[in-house]
């Protein structure tokens, strides 16, 4: 079925009012965690552990005169300095922390080999999932941390049952292992959700939750090539409301934003499930109709600039704001999102300078 003949079955509404308040934005962005931000965190994190595997060293020295130990503490500190040093100049930190987490993990289970389930020995092993969930992907977070920790079982089972540790001592410490074990894993999950969010805003608007810019020219690549393939149509329409500069400086940029919001949803509402709708900026809004002719580009554009009048904003104070749009619009040529954009653009300065409220085909 063409795009003429579904816009065309659908009758004009009637007047629709929203209240103010109904119309605000719930789109959130969050932080990712990216190569420089993690390289900001390790140029903390290796120079903070080798001054603490100095101040091991020094305890080893003090307390057991064994200078195999002393030589592993400082041995420790050396590594940090150097991949301190390293992660200033390579561009992948990853791999740096990688190389502390092995070290780290090697020199705890030496220590239970040579010393048991002492405190220090204790307190790196709850180190490994910590820095696991920091700073490796979920899932190998997930298998280095639950290896270890079965490991970390095995020992403390092979301590009770030498009776080097009590059974209360034994499952203290698997506990304590457990409980940061869940914790690092739920933190490192709240981070994930965070980046797998950031990654859908990086592509939409934060105000109305439609596609920006660089989220609409991938449908478009997208679109552009498959109906040049098979030889279909492809209209792109720009929409911009009228008059927004002057809502914004008799109501507030409060008000203005809940026009947008109330536009945006109005064109929601006139979509097909293929095509796809942007805001491209300030009060322009950018529709790309795939197998859809230019007659019914121009059909579809008629039908938005006249019910979009049927829609009104209600302030708090009773007043009913009602907006129209001008329209520019073009049959996609060129598989160049920014020259069929100039096309659609251009367009859309004439429908302006006619007055607004007007269509104007590129």
């Amino acid at each position: 079925m063409t795009g003429f003949s579904l816009y065309q079955g659908m009758t004009f509404a009637m007047t629709m009012v929203f209240k103010s308040h109904q119309l605000q934005s719930d789109n959130h962005a969050y932080i990712e965690l990216s190569k420089e931000t993690l390289k900001r965190q390790l140029s903390i994190l290796f120079p903070v552990a080798g001054i603490i595997f100095l101040i091991i060293s020094f305890s080893y020295f003090v307390a057991t005169n064994s200078l195999w130990l002393t030589s592993q503490a400082l041995l420790g500190a050396l590594l940090c300095h150097f991949l301190a040093t390293l992660n200033k100049r390579i561009e992948s930190p990853r791999l740096l922390i990688w190389v502390f987490i092995i070290y780290t993990t090697t020199n705890c289970i030496y220590g239970f080999y040579t010393d048991g389930h002492n405190l220090l020995n204790n307190t790196i092993a709850l180190t490994i999932p910590l820095l696991c969930f920091f700073t490796l992907r979920h899932q190998y977070a997930c298998w280095y941390s639950l290896l270890f920790g079965m490991y970390y079982v095995v020992m403390s089972a092979d301590e009770y049952i030498q009776k080097h540790l009590q059974i209360n001592e034994a499952l203290q410490n698997i506990s304590a292992y457990a409980m940061v074990l869940v914790m690092a894993y739920l933190l490192a999950q709240h981070r994930n959700e965070a980046i797998n969010k950031v990654k859908v805003t990086a592509k939409k608007d934060f105000l109305t939750g439609l596609l920006n810019r660089k989220g609409l020219e991938e449908q478009y690549l997208f679109q552009a090539y498959r109906c040049n393939r098979y030889l279909k149509d492809l209209s792109l329409i720009l929409v911009d409301i009228d008059g927004l500069k002057d809502i914004n400086d008799r109501y507030g940029l409060d008000t203005g934003d809940q026009i947008l919001i109330m536009v945006s949803q109005f064109l929601k509402q006139q979509l097909r499930p293929a095509d796809s709708l942007a805001r491209m900026g300030n009060g322009e809004f950018c529709l790309l109709l795939p197998d859809t002719s230019q007659t019914e580009a121009e059909t579809i554009a008629l039908k938005l600039i006249q019910e979009i009048k049927q829609w009104q904003l209600e302030l708090e104070n009773g007043k009913q704001i009602s907006v129209t749009v001008s329209i520019g619009l073009t049959l996609v040529e060129y598989q160049n999102f920014s020259l069929d954009y100039i096309k659609a653009d251009s367009a859309l300065l004439r429908a302006k300078n006619w007055g607004k409220d007007q269509i104007a085909i590129s």
